[in-house]
């Protein structure tokens, strides 16, 4: 599943990136946590589930907070070496 690409090329760009990504994990969460509250319990197998579903929501949010974070670190260092080499 192939997903779109996310412009990062402006800091207010990776900031959104990355606010979405927060939002997704968090609505993700809840969702896992609503289907383990019910009023007749939850089976073992539910809460194994339950942990799979999170490990991977947890590794997508990483990914995806992950990847503006690393753009922002490059244009940093980028912008260090040009100052560097400035003066």
């Amino acid at each position: 599943m192939a997903e779109a690409t996310t412009p990062l090329e402006l800091a207010s760009e990776r900031i959104e990136a990355q606010v979405e990504a927060g939002d997704d994990y968090v609505d993700k969460l809840e969702s896992i946590r609503d289907n383990l509250d019910t009023d007749e319990g939850t089976t073992l197998g539910t809460m194994v589930g339950a942990q799979m579903e999170m490990t991977e929501t947890e590794t997508q949010y990483m990914v995806r907070t992950g990847v503006p974070k690393k753009v922002a670190s490059s244009v940093q260092q980028a912008a260090g070496d040009v100052k560097k080499s400035g003066g």
